[in-house]
Protein backbone atom coordinates (compact mmCIF):
# COMPACT_ATOMS: atom_id res chain seq x y z
CA UNK A 1 0.00 0.00 0.00
CA UNK A 2 1.14 3.20 -0.88
CA UNK A 3 2.43 5.73 2.20
CA UNK A 4 -0.17 8.68 2.59
CA UNK A 5 1.64 11.91 3.25
CA UNK A 6 -0.29 15.07 4.44
CA UNK A 7 2.03 17.63 2.57
CA UNK A 8 0.83 21.12 3.42
CA UNK A 9 0.63 23.58 0.65
CA UNK A 10 3.69 25.94 -0.13
CA UNK A 11 3.15 29.91 0.18
CA UNK A 12 3.25 32.12 -2.50
CA UNK A 13 4.44 35.09 -0.77
CA UNK A 14 3.95 35.85 2.91
CA UNK A 15 1.88 38.04 5.03
CA UNK A 16 3.60 40.37 7.19
CA UNK A 17 1.59 40.45 10.39
CA UNK A 18 2.39 40.96 14.41
CA UNK A 19 0.88 39.58 16.94
CA UNK A 20 -0.39 40.38 20.78
CA UNK A 21 -2.12 39.51 23.47
CA UNK A 22 -2.05 37.66 26.93
CA UNK A 23 -2.75 33.75 27.89
CA UNK A 24 -6.33 34.77 27.99
CA UNK A 25 -6.91 36.76 24.64
CA UNK A 26 -4.51 36.12 21.22
CA UNK A 27 -4.68 38.68 18.71
CA UNK A 28 -2.78 36.91 16.18
CA UNK A 29 -2.93 39.32 13.04
CA UNK A 30 -2.31 42.80 13.82
CA UNK A 31 -1.75 44.47 9.78
CA UNK A 32 0.57 47.29 9.49
CA UNK A 33 -2.25 49.98 9.07
CA UNK A 34 -2.73 48.97 12.81
CA UNK A 35 -6.17 47.04 12.16
CA UNK A 36 -6.75 43.69 13.70
CA UNK A 37 -8.00 40.50 11.82
CA UNK A 38 -9.30 38.37 14.96
CA UNK A 39 -9.19 37.75 18.52
CA UNK A 40 -9.31 34.27 19.96
CA UNK A 41 -9.90 32.90 23.29
CA UNK A 42 -9.67 29.05 24.35
CA UNK A 43 -12.49 26.34 24.70
CA UNK A 44 -11.99 23.32 26.45
CA UNK A 45 -15.24 22.33 26.57
CA UNK A 46 -15.24 22.23 22.50
CA UNK A 47 -11.64 21.51 22.17
CA UNK A 48 -10.08 24.34 20.85
CA UNK A 49 -10.08 28.09 20.06
CA UNK A 50 -12.86 30.10 19.15
CA UNK A 51 -12.30 32.95 16.43
CA UNK A 52 -14.09 35.99 15.83
CA UNK A 53 -13.36 38.05 13.16
CA UNK A 54 -13.99 40.96 10.50
CA UNK A 55 -14.08 39.70 6.75
CA UNK A 56 -11.43 42.78 6.02
CA UNK A 57 -10.50 43.63 9.70
CA UNK A 58 -12.46 43.16 13.24
CA UNK A 59 -11.14 46.25 14.11
CA UNK A 60 -10.28 48.99 12.23
CA UNK A 61 -9.03 52.45 12.80
CA UNK A 62 -9.89 55.39 10.59
CA UNK A 63 -8.96 59.01 11.12
CA UNK A 64 -10.20 62.35 10.51
CA UNK A 65 -9.69 66.54 11.05
CA UNK A 66 -13.41 68.39 10.86
CA UNK A 67 -14.85 65.35 9.36
CA UNK A 68 -12.51 64.80 6.84
CA UNK A 69 -10.90 61.36 6.65
CA UNK A 70 -7.12 61.52 6.82
CA UNK A 71 -5.28 58.80 4.54
CA UNK A 72 -2.64 56.60 5.52
CA UNK A 73 0.32 57.60 3.82
CA UNK A 74 2.66 55.14 5.25
CA UNK A 75 3.65 53.68 8.10
CA UNK A 76 7.05 52.51 10.51
CA UNK A 77 6.37 49.56 12.82
CA UNK A 78 8.59 48.39 15.68
CA UNK A 79 8.11 45.39 18.28
CA UNK A 80 8.79 46.65 22.14
CA UNK A 81 10.96 44.59 23.38
CA UNK A 82 10.35 42.13 20.36
CA UNK A 83 6.35 41.85 21.21
CA UNK A 84 4.41 45.17 21.44
CA UNK A 85 3.57 46.31 18.00
CA UNK A 86 4.08 49.99 17.91
CA UNK A 87 2.68 51.15 15.02
CA UNK A 88 3.80 54.93 13.55
CA UNK A 89 1.44 56.07 10.73
CA UNK A 90 1.90 58.62 8.70
CA UNK A 91 -1.55 60.69 7.37
CA UNK A 92 -2.58 62.85 4.30
CA UNK A 93 -2.38 66.08 6.23
CA UNK A 94 1.52 65.85 7.19
CA UNK A 95 0.15 64.67 10.81
CA UNK A 96 0.73 61.42 12.31
CA UNK A 97 -0.69 59.04 14.92
CA UNK A 98 1.15 56.38 17.03
CA UNK A 99 -0.25 52.83 17.98
CA UNK A 100 0.37 50.86 20.57
CA UNK A 101 -1.54 47.70 20.92
CA UNK A 102 -1.24 45.49 24.29
CA UNK A 103 -3.24 43.32 26.73
CA UNK A 104 -3.45 43.23 30.50
CA UNK A 105 -0.86 40.56 32.24
CA UNK A 106 -3.25 39.28 33.66
CA UNK A 107 -6.53 40.18 33.01
CA UNK A 108 -8.97 39.71 29.96
CA UNK A 109 -8.42 42.42 27.95
CA UNK A 110 -6.16 44.83 25.93
CA UNK A 111 -5.62 48.22 24.77
CA UNK A 112 -6.02 49.91 21.76
CA UNK A 113 -3.32 53.14 22.86
CA UNK A 114 -3.17 56.04 19.96
CA UNK A 115 -1.16 59.06 20.43
CA UNK A 116 -1.33 62.17 17.78
CA UNK A 117 0.59 64.53 16.98
CA UNK A 118 -2.09 66.87 16.71
CA UNK A 119 -5.66 67.30 17.38
CA UNK A 120 -7.90 64.98 15.73
CA UNK A 121 -10.56 61.65 16.01
CA UNK A 122 -10.24 58.32 15.91
CA UNK A 123 -13.35 55.59 15.06
CA UNK A 124 -12.50 52.09 15.45
CA UNK A 125 -14.79 49.90 13.54
CA UNK A 126 -15.83 47.06 15.28
CA UNK A 127 -16.92 44.36 12.92
CA UNK A 128 -18.06 41.62 14.18
CA UNK A 129 -18.41 39.10 11.02
CA UNK A 130 -17.87 35.47 11.79
CA UNK A 131 -17.34 33.30 14.67
CA UNK A 132 -15.63 30.12 13.83
CA UNK A 133 -13.96 27.60 16.12
CA UNK A 134 -10.19 27.27 15.60
CA UNK A 135 -8.65 23.88 15.22
CA UNK A 136 -6.69 22.95 11.87
CA UNK A 137 -8.99 25.07 10.16
CA UNK A 138 -11.51 27.90 10.92
CA UNK A 139 -14.45 26.07 11.04
CA UNK A 140 -17.55 29.12 10.75
CA UNK A 141 -20.72 29.00 13.05
CA UNK A 142 -23.68 30.36 13.10
CA UNK A 143 -24.31 32.89 15.70
CA UNK A 144 -26.21 35.91 16.56
CA UNK A 145 -24.55 39.04 17.89
CA UNK A 146 -26.28 41.83 19.77
CA UNK A 147 -24.73 45.16 20.80
CA UNK A 148 -26.10 46.54 24.63
CA UNK A 149 -25.51 49.19 27.13
CA UNK A 150 -24.26 47.91 30.37
CA UNK A 151 -25.56 49.18 33.18
CA UNK A 152 -22.57 50.07 35.22
CA UNK A 153 -20.66 52.37 33.28
CA UNK A 154 -23.09 53.16 30.27
CA UNK A 155 -20.76 50.87 27.86
CA UNK A 156 -21.65 49.33 24.94
CA UNK A 157 -20.73 45.26 24.89
CA UNK A 158 -21.21 42.90 22.30
CA UNK A 159 -22.79 39.64 22.95
CA UNK A 160 -22.03 36.56 20.92
CA UNK A 161 -24.12 33.54 20.86
CA UNK A 162 -24.28 30.60 19.03
CA UNK A 163 -25.29 26.96 20.10
CA UNK A 164 -22.87 26.26 22.63
CA UNK A 165 -20.74 29.38 22.76
CA UNK A 166 -21.38 32.54 24.76
CA UNK A 167 -19.13 34.73 24.96
CA UNK A 168 -19.14 38.95 25.41
CA UNK A 169 -17.06 41.98 24.44
CA UNK A 170 -17.21 45.53 26.39
CA UNK A 171 -15.91 48.56 24.73
CA UNK A 172 -14.74 51.59 26.50
CA UNK A 173 -12.07 55.16 26.73
CA UNK A 174 -9.87 56.77 28.86
CA UNK A 175 -11.29 59.98 27.82
CA UNK A 176 -13.98 61.78 25.48
CA UNK A 177 -14.99 58.41 24.47
CA UNK A 178 -18.37 58.00 22.56
CA UNK A 179 -19.98 55.13 19.81
CA UNK A 180 -22.57 55.04 17.02
CA UNK A 181 -24.27 51.40 16.81
CA UNK A 182 -24.95 50.22 13.26
CA UNK A 183 -26.64 47.76 11.49
CA UNK A 184 -24.10 45.31 11.14
CA UNK A 185 -21.31 46.82 13.45
CA UNK A 186 -20.59 49.58 15.69
CA UNK A 187 -18.11 52.79 15.87
CA UNK A 188 -16.19 53.80 18.69
CA UNK A 189 -15.10 56.98 18.93
CA UNK A 190 -11.87 59.10 20.92
CA UNK A 191 -11.01 62.67 20.65
CA UNK A 192 -7.01 62.48 20.48
CA UNK A 193 -4.54 65.64 21.37
CA UNK A 194 -1.48 63.17 22.85
CA UNK A 195 -2.25 59.94 24.01
CA UNK A 196 -5.56 58.18 24.29
CA UNK A 197 -7.29 54.63 23.98
CA UNK A 198 -9.95 52.18 24.24
CA UNK A 199 -10.81 49.60 26.27
CA UNK A 200 -11.45 46.57 25.06
CA UNK A 201 -12.73 43.52 27.94
CA UNK A 202 -13.82 40.06 26.90
CA UNK A 203 -15.54 37.37 29.36
CA UNK A 204 -18.22 34.77 29.39
CA UNK A 205 -21.13 37.38 29.18
CA UNK A 206 -22.04 41.04 29.39
CA UNK A 207 -21.77 41.38 33.52
CA UNK A 208 -17.85 39.97 33.34
CA UNK A 209 -17.00 41.73 30.44
CA UNK A 210 -18.03 45.39 31.39
CA UNK A 211 -16.98 44.94 34.91
CA UNK A 212 -13.39 43.78 33.69
CA UNK A 213 -13.71 47.26 31.40
CA UNK A 214 -14.17 48.95 35.17
CA UNK A 215 -11.24 47.53 36.55
CA UNK A 216 -9.04 48.40 33.64
CA UNK A 217 -10.02 51.50 33.32
CA UNK A 218 -9.07 52.02 37.26
CA UNK A 219 -5.78 50.34 36.55
CA UNK A 220 -5.74 52.90 33.69
CA UNK A 221 -3.61 52.03 30.36
CA UNK A 222 -0.47 54.06 31.66
CA UNK A 223 -0.22 51.74 34.67
CA UNK A 224 -1.04 48.68 32.28
CA UNK A 225 1.41 49.55 29.70
CA UNK A 226 3.83 49.95 32.64
CA UNK A 227 3.68 46.65 33.83
CA UNK A 228 3.65 44.81 30.68
CA UNK A 229 6.55 47.01 29.63
CA UNK A 230 8.57 46.09 32.78
CA UNK A 231 7.97 42.73 32.55
CA UNK A 232 9.01 42.62 28.83
CA UNK A 233 12.27 44.19 30.23
CA UNK A 234 12.92 41.73 32.90
CA UNK A 235 12.36 38.70 30.98
CA UNK A 236 13.87 39.58 27.70
CA UNK A 237 17.57 37.91 26.75
CA UNK A 238 20.05 40.23 26.40
CA UNK A 239 22.98 39.59 23.64
CA UNK A 240 25.00 42.29 23.19
CA UNK A 241 27.42 40.14 20.78
CA UNK A 242 25.09 40.06 17.98
CA UNK A 243 22.02 42.53 17.57
CA UNK A 244 19.64 40.33 15.31
CA UNK A 245 20.62 36.89 16.91
CA UNK A 246 18.99 39.12 19.92
CA UNK A 247 16.19 39.80 18.02
CA UNK A 248 15.68 36.20 16.28
CA UNK A 249 15.91 34.89 20.17
CA UNK A 250 13.67 37.03 22.44
CA UNK A 251 10.78 37.41 19.20
CA UNK A 252 10.35 33.56 18.91
CA UNK A 253 10.74 33.01 22.99
CA UNK A 254 7.81 35.63 23.83
CA UNK A 255 5.76 34.14 20.23
CA UNK A 256 5.79 30.93 21.83
CA UNK A 257 5.34 32.07 25.60
CA UNK A 258 2.05 33.67 24.68
CA UNK A 259 0.70 31.30 21.60
CA UNK A 260 2.22 28.22 22.57
CA UNK A 261 0.20 28.11 25.67
CA UNK A 262 -3.18 29.95 26.99
CA UNK A 263 -5.97 30.20 29.51
CA UNK A 264 -9.75 28.46 29.20
CA UNK A 265 -12.07 31.43 29.27
CA UNK A 266 -14.40 29.02 30.75
CA UNK A 267 -12.75 26.93 33.55
CA UNK A 268 -9.50 29.17 34.07
CA UNK A 269 -7.27 26.12 33.21
CA UNK A 270 -3.99 26.21 31.32
CA UNK A 271 -3.79 24.87 28.01
CA UNK A 272 -0.81 23.80 25.62
CA UNK A 273 -1.04 24.07 21.71
CA UNK A 274 0.79 24.05 18.74
CA UNK A 275 -0.22 27.86 17.93
CA UNK A 276 -3.31 30.37 18.39
CA UNK A 277 -2.46 31.56 15.08
CA UNK A 278 -4.81 30.70 12.22
CA UNK A 279 -1.84 30.65 10.09
CA UNK A 280 -0.55 27.60 11.48
CA UNK A 281 -2.11 25.20 8.95
CA UNK A 282 -2.83 22.67 12.30
CA UNK A 283 -3.63 25.08 15.10
CA UNK A 284 -5.18 25.01 18.01
CA UNK A 285 -4.40 21.32 18.42
CA UNK A 286 -1.96 19.61 20.62
CA UNK A 287 1.21 17.52 20.06
CA UNK A 288 3.14 16.27 22.65
CA UNK A 289 6.78 16.51 20.78
CA UNK A 290 6.08 20.00 19.90
CA UNK A 291 5.38 21.36 23.73
CA UNK A 292 7.33 19.00 25.10
CA UNK A 293 10.56 19.11 23.61
CA UNK A 294 10.10 22.77 21.65
CA UNK A 295 8.02 24.86 23.62
CA UNK A 296 8.18 24.06 27.25
CA UNK A 297 12.00 24.47 27.39
CA UNK A 298 11.54 28.08 26.29
CA UNK A 299 8.54 28.90 28.47
CA UNK A 300 11.16 27.72 31.21
CA UNK A 301 13.20 30.70 29.77
CA UNK A 302 10.96 33.03 30.61
CA UNK A 303 9.41 31.60 33.68
CA UNK A 304 10.41 28.55 35.64
CA UNK A 305 7.48 28.63 37.92
CA UNK A 306 4.98 28.33 35.34
CA UNK A 307 6.97 26.04 33.16
CA UNK A 308 6.44 23.88 36.41
CA UNK A 309 2.74 24.28 36.66
CA UNK A 310 2.08 23.52 32.76
CA UNK A 311 4.45 20.67 32.41
CA UNK A 312 2.70 18.95 35.13
CA UNK A 313 -0.80 19.97 34.39
CA UNK A 314 -0.07 18.80 30.55
CA UNK A 315 1.53 15.44 31.91
CA UNK A 316 -1.80 15.12 33.67
CA UNK A 317 -4.43 15.89 31.07
CA UNK A 318 -2.54 14.33 28.07
CA UNK A 319 -0.82 10.99 29.26
CA UNK A 320 -4.17 9.29 29.02
CA UNK A 321 -3.31 9.24 25.02
CA UNK A 322 0.55 9.16 24.86
CA UNK A 323 2.19 8.84 21.80
CA UNK A 324 -1.01 9.41 19.64
CA UNK A 325 -0.30 11.64 16.79
CA UNK A 326 -2.29 14.75 17.95
CA UNK A 327 -4.39 15.65 20.65
CA UNK A 328 -7.64 17.86 21.25
CA UNK A 329 -6.84 20.56 23.91
CA UNK A 330 -8.85 18.26 26.84
CA UNK A 331 -6.69 15.42 25.88
CA UNK A 332 -8.91 13.57 23.82
CA UNK A 333 -7.44 11.66 20.55
CA UNK A 334 -7.91 14.08 17.75
CA UNK A 335 -5.42 12.06 15.04
CA UNK A 336 -4.37 8.37 15.86
CA UNK A 337 -1.55 6.61 15.00
CA UNK A 338 1.66 5.90 17.53
CA UNK A 339 4.47 8.26 17.72
CA UNK A 340 7.90 6.68 19.83
CA UNK A 341 8.91 10.47 20.26
CA UNK A 342 6.18 11.81 21.18
CA UNK A 343 5.64 9.00 24.09
CA UNK A 344 9.20 9.31 24.89
CA UNK A 345 8.99 13.41 25.29
CA UNK A 346 7.48 13.13 28.64
CA UNK A 347 10.44 11.61 30.20
CA UNK A 348 12.67 14.08 28.52
CA UNK A 349 10.13 16.62 30.10
CA UNK A 350 10.52 15.73 33.11
CA UNK A 351 13.82 15.91 33.51
CA UNK A 352 13.74 20.13 32.74
CA UNK A 353 11.10 19.92 36.25
CA UNK A 354 11.22 20.71 39.52
CA UNK A 355 9.24 17.20 40.76
CA UNK A 356 7.68 16.61 44.31
CA UNK A 357 8.51 12.98 44.81
CA UNK A 358 4.95 12.94 47.25
CA UNK A 359 3.18 14.22 43.72
CA UNK A 360 1.82 10.38 43.43
CA UNK A 361 -1.00 11.88 40.50
CA UNK A 362 2.23 12.93 38.23
CA UNK A 363 4.22 9.94 39.02
CA UNK A 364 1.20 7.68 38.44
CA UNK A 365 0.57 9.45 35.14
CA UNK A 366 4.41 8.77 33.73
CA UNK A 367 3.82 5.11 34.90
CA UNK A 368 0.75 4.90 32.38
CA UNK A 369 3.20 6.54 29.77
CA UNK A 370 6.03 3.94 30.64
CA UNK A 371 3.07 1.25 30.38
CA UNK A 372 1.73 2.18 26.90
CA UNK A 373 5.48 2.37 25.51
CA UNK A 374 6.65 -1.25 26.36
CA UNK A 375 3.35 -2.28 23.93
CA UNK A 376 5.91 -1.64 21.24
CA UNK A 377 8.88 -2.99 22.73
CA UNK A 378 10.65 -5.79 20.58
CA UNK A 379 12.54 -8.42 22.86
CA UNK A 380 14.38 -9.44 19.90
CA UNK A 381 16.02 -6.46 18.88
CA UNK A 382 15.48 -4.62 22.36
CA UNK A 383 14.51 -1.67 20.34
CA UNK A 384 11.06 0.50 20.48
CA UNK A 385 8.77 0.46 17.62
CA UNK A 386 6.82 3.59 15.87
CA UNK A 387 4.10 3.67 13.51
CA UNK A 388 4.63 7.29 12.39
CA UNK A 389 7.83 9.38 12.18
CA UNK A 390 8.57 13.24 14.21
CA UNK A 391 7.29 14.75 10.66
CA UNK A 392 3.92 12.04 11.65
CA UNK A 393 3.90 10.32 8.09
CA UNK A 394 4.18 6.67 8.23
CA UNK A 395 7.30 4.94 9.11
CA UNK A 396 8.61 2.27 6.45
CA UNK A 397 10.47 0.40 9.15
CA UNK A 398 9.34 0.30 12.53
CA UNK A 399 12.57 0.89 14.04
CA UNK A 400 13.56 4.33 13.92
CA UNK A 401 17.04 5.76 15.65
CA UNK A 402 15.99 8.73 16.27
CA UNK A 403 12.97 7.88 18.47
CA UNK A 404 14.90 5.46 20.09
CA UNK A 405 17.61 7.64 20.95
CA UNK A 406 15.33 10.16 22.59
CA UNK A 407 13.44 7.27 24.21
CA UNK A 408 16.51 6.06 25.95
CA UNK A 409 17.48 9.64 27.01
CA UNK A 410 14.14 9.85 28.70
CA UNK A 411 14.86 6.80 29.92
CA UNK A 412 17.19 7.70 31.69
CA UNK A 413 15.41 10.52 33.31
CA UNK A 414 12.86 7.63 34.53
CA UNK A 415 15.66 5.55 36.24
CA UNK A 416 16.76 8.68 38.12
CA UNK A 417 13.43 9.69 39.40
CA UNK A 418 13.00 6.07 40.74
CA UNK A 419 16.28 6.30 42.42
CA UNK A 420 15.43 9.08 44.41
CA UNK A 421 12.19 7.42 45.35
CA UNK A 422 13.72 4.56 46.62
CA UNK A 423 12.13 1.92 43.59
CA UNK A 424 15.48 0.28 43.12
CA UNK A 425 13.49 -2.63 41.70
CA UNK A 426 11.82 -0.41 38.96
CA UNK A 427 15.23 1.34 38.51
CA UNK A 428 17.11 -1.91 37.61
CA UNK A 429 14.28 -2.92 35.34
CA UNK A 430 14.64 0.25 32.92
CA UNK A 431 18.44 -0.33 33.36
CA UNK A 432 18.07 -2.86 31.46
CA UNK A 433 15.72 -1.46 28.93
CA UNK A 434 18.49 1.61 28.18
CA UNK A 435 21.25 -0.74 27.86
CA UNK A 436 19.30 -2.57 25.68
CA UNK A 437 18.38 0.07 22.97
CA UNK A 438 21.69 1.16 22.90
CA UNK A 439 22.71 -2.67 21.91
CA UNK A 440 19.75 -2.92 19.36
CA UNK A 441 20.76 0.60 17.59
CA UNK A 442 24.21 -0.22 16.87
CA UNK A 443 23.24 -3.68 15.63
CA UNK A 444 20.27 -3.28 13.69
CA UNK A 445 20.87 0.87 12.60
CA UNK A 446 23.86 0.96 11.92
CA UNK A 447 25.03 -0.01 8.14
CA UNK A 448 27.76 0.49 6.01
CA UNK A 449 27.68 2.84 2.74
CA UNK A 450 30.54 3.32 0.60
CA UNK A 451 32.63 1.40 2.82
CA UNK A 452 31.79 3.70 6.08
CA UNK A 453 29.32 3.16 9.22
CA UNK A 454 26.65 5.20 9.46
CA UNK A 455 23.15 5.62 11.50
CA UNK A 456 20.60 4.44 9.17
CA UNK A 457 17.25 6.16 9.85
CA UNK A 458 15.26 2.99 10.05
CA UNK A 459 15.25 -0.94 10.11
CA UNK A 460 12.64 -3.91 10.12
CA UNK A 461 15.66 -5.20 11.99
CA UNK A 462 16.14 -7.59 9.57
CA UNK A 463 18.47 -6.69 7.35
CA UNK A 464 16.02 -4.21 5.57
CA UNK A 465 16.84 -0.50 6.22
CA UNK A 466 16.33 3.63 5.32
CA UNK A 467 18.47 5.96 4.60
CA UNK A 468 16.88 9.03 5.42
CA UNK A 469 16.56 12.13 7.80
CA UNK A 470 13.27 13.53 8.83
CA UNK A 471 14.11 17.36 9.75
CA UNK A 472 11.74 17.04 13.26
CA UNK A 473 13.84 14.30 14.38
CA UNK A 474 17.21 15.57 12.71
CA UNK A 475 19.82 12.71 13.66
CA UNK A 476 21.99 15.08 14.57
CA UNK A 477 20.15 15.62 17.83
CA UNK A 478 21.67 12.13 19.01
CA UNK A 479 24.28 14.33 20.46
CA UNK A 480 21.97 16.89 22.29
CA UNK A 481 20.13 13.56 23.63
CA UNK A 482 23.72 12.51 24.59
CA UNK A 483 23.34 9.47 22.86
CA UNK A 484 26.87 10.10 20.93
CA UNK A 485 30.24 12.32 21.33
CA UNK A 486 30.48 14.90 18.83
CA UNK A 487 33.66 13.44 17.42
CA UNK A 488 32.18 9.85 17.33
CA UNK A 489 33.28 8.17 14.06
CA UNK A 490 30.20 6.97 12.99
CA UNK A 491 28.08 9.83 14.35
CA UNK A 492 30.28 12.01 12.36
CA UNK A 493 29.70 9.77 9.23
CA UNK A 494 25.76 9.90 9.17
CA UNK A 495 26.18 13.86 9.44
CA UNK A 496 28.73 14.44 6.19
CA UNK A 497 26.17 11.47 4.40
CA UNK A 498 23.20 13.09 4.42
CA UNK A 499 24.76 16.96 4.12
CA UNK A 500 25.92 15.87 0.78
CA UNK A 501 24.97 15.48 -2.71
CA UNK A 502 24.24 11.71 -1.81
CA UNK A 503 21.14 12.27 0.06
CA UNK A 504 18.43 13.19 -2.39
CA UNK A 505 17.07 16.06 0.36
CA UNK A 506 20.15 17.70 0.21
CA UNK A 507 20.52 21.13 -1.90
CA UNK A 508 24.14 21.17 -3.23
CA UNK A 509 23.58 25.08 -5.12
CA UNK A 510 21.22 26.32 -2.47
CA UNK A 511 22.23 29.03 0.19
CA UNK A 512 20.72 27.54 2.80
CA UNK A 513 21.50 24.06 3.03
CA UNK A 514 19.24 22.68 5.47
CA UNK A 515 17.84 19.47 4.67
CA UNK A 516 14.08 19.15 2.96
CA UNK A 517 12.31 15.86 3.73
CA UNK A 518 9.00 13.51 2.48
CA UNK A 519 6.30 16.10 4.03
CA UNK A 520 7.94 18.97 2.01
CA UNK A 521 10.68 17.81 -0.90
CA UNK A 522 11.06 21.56 -2.00
CA UNK A 523 12.14 23.30 0.69
CA UNK A 524 15.03 23.71 3.74
CA UNK A 525 12.90 22.77 6.99
CA UNK A 526 13.13 25.40 10.13
CA UNK A 527 12.70 22.37 12.48
CA UNK A 528 15.73 20.99 11.06
CA UNK A 529 17.64 24.11 11.37
CA UNK A 530 17.14 24.03 15.36
CA UNK A 531 18.70 20.80 14.73
CA UNK A 532 21.48 21.37 13.36
CA UNK A 533 21.81 24.67 15.84
CA UNK A 534 22.49 21.82 18.69
CA UNK A 535 24.70 19.79 17.03
CA UNK A 536 28.41 21.32 16.81
CA UNK A 537 29.21 19.61 13.83
CA UNK A 538 26.79 21.80 12.13
CA UNK A 539 26.35 24.94 14.08
CA UNK A 540 28.57 27.51 12.88
CA UNK A 541 26.81 26.41 9.45
CA UNK A 542 23.36 26.70 10.92
CA UNK A 543 23.80 29.67 11.82
CA UNK A 544 25.20 31.34 8.94
CA UNK A 545 21.79 29.85 7.50
CA UNK A 546 19.52 31.11 9.99
CA UNK A 547 21.22 34.97 9.22
CA UNK A 548 19.76 34.79 5.43
CA UNK A 549 16.28 33.08 6.41
CA UNK A 550 13.96 35.81 7.25
CA UNK A 551 11.36 33.15 7.30
CA UNK A 552 8.31 34.12 8.85
CA UNK A 553 9.37 37.69 9.12
CA UNK A 554 11.84 36.58 12.32
CA UNK A 555 9.48 33.46 13.58
CA UNK A 556 10.34 30.18 12.62
CA UNK A 557 9.03 28.56 9.55
CA UNK A 558 8.43 24.69 9.33
CA UNK A 559 10.44 25.14 5.87
CA UNK A 560 11.56 27.84 3.53
CA UNK A 561 12.73 28.99 0.30
CA UNK A 562 16.15 27.52 -0.56
CA UNK A 563 17.53 30.71 -1.64
CA UNK A 564 15.50 33.46 -0.12
CA UNK A 565 15.16 31.99 2.97
CA UNK A 566 11.76 33.44 2.70
CA UNK A 567 8.65 30.86 4.30
CA UNK A 568 7.07 28.62 2.09
CA UNK A 569 5.31 26.48 4.85
CA UNK A 570 4.20 26.44 8.57
CA UNK A 571 4.02 30.22 9.39
CA UNK A 572 2.27 31.01 12.88
CA UNK A 573 4.71 28.40 14.49
CA UNK A 574 4.74 29.11 17.99
CA UNK A 575 5.85 25.18 19.03
CA UNK A 576 8.37 25.83 16.27
CA UNK A 577 9.37 29.50 17.64
CA UNK A 578 10.06 27.50 20.97
CA UNK A 579 12.18 25.05 19.37
CA UNK A 580 14.13 28.68 17.58
CA UNK A 581 14.24 30.48 20.71
CA UNK A 582 15.50 27.31 23.23
CA UNK A 583 17.94 26.13 20.39
CA UNK A 584 19.62 29.50 20.03
CA UNK A 585 19.64 30.18 23.79
CA UNK A 586 21.98 26.82 24.00
CA UNK A 587 23.78 28.07 21.47
CA UNK A 588 24.85 31.39 22.55
CA UNK A 589 24.98 30.76 26.40
CA UNK A 590 25.38 27.24 27.54
CA UNK A 591 27.57 25.99 24.84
Amino acid sequence: MEKIITRPKEIDKNERVFYSGNHYVSLPEIYEDGSIKSLNIISLSNKGLVELSGEKALFEPRFYKKDKKLEIVKSEIEEIFYYIPSIKLYLSDGSSVLIKIYADLKEKGFIYEFESSEEMEVSLIVHPDKLSFLRFNSHEIDFKKEFKIDKWLKNPALNLYSYNVAFSLAFGGEKEFDYVEGERDITLRLKLNGKNCFYIAVNSDMDGASTTLIHLKRKGFERIYEEVYRWLEKKYIKYSQDEYLERLLNKNLFFNYFFAVGKDMESDSYVALTSRSPRYYVSGAFWERDSFLWSFPAIKLVDREFHNLIAREMILRHSKNAGDHAHYIDGTVLYPGFELDEAASYFILLKEMDVDLDDLELINALEMVYRRIEEEYDPKTGLYKTFLLPSDDPSEYPFVTIDNVILLRGLINLKELYVKLNWYKKAEEIEKKIKGIEKGIYEYLVVEVEGKKIFAWSSDGKGNYRLYNDPPGNLGLMYYYGFVDCQDEIFKNTIDYYYSPKYKYYFKDAKIKELACDHHPNTPSGLGLCGSLLNPLKREEALGWLKMANMDYGLLAESVDKDTGEAKTGVGFATGAGYLAMALYKVLFEE
